[in-house]
């Protein structure tokens, strides 16, 4: 991100993002279900929930998969839906441009 993260944070916020092969969030890839999981920003923190997805939704500690449900998660934490790794910024930049889009009208 170019820009500061706390700012985009600031513009994101209470704005929920769906993550999946049909969401706001899109992944290309067989192993993520249609809503497998949303983001939302809330008083500054990012705010991650599986959806029920089939695969899951897993962070990354310690170069070990951690299966994870809901929380607070930090900007740069690593995360795996189906066969792929994100990190949270990296996802947040995805619905950023998604909500430029809608902030320009």
């Amino acid at each position: 991100m170019d820009k500061d993260p706390h700012e985009e944070l600031q513009r994101m916020e209470s704005r929920t993002y769906i993550i999946g092969r049909e969401g706001h969030i899109y992944i290309n890839d067989p192993t993520v279900s249609k809503q497998h999981a949303e983001i939302q920003v809330v008083k500054g923190e990012v705010y991650l929930r599986d959806l029920g997805s089939t695969n899951g939704t897993f962070l990354i500690k310690n170069n070990r998969l951690v299966p994870f449900h809901e929380g607070y998660v930090q900007i740069h934490q690593p995360i795996v839906l189906g066969n792929r790794q994100y990190t949270v910024q990296g996802l947040l930049e995805i619905a950023g441009a998604f909500a430029a889009q809608y902030d320009d009208s």
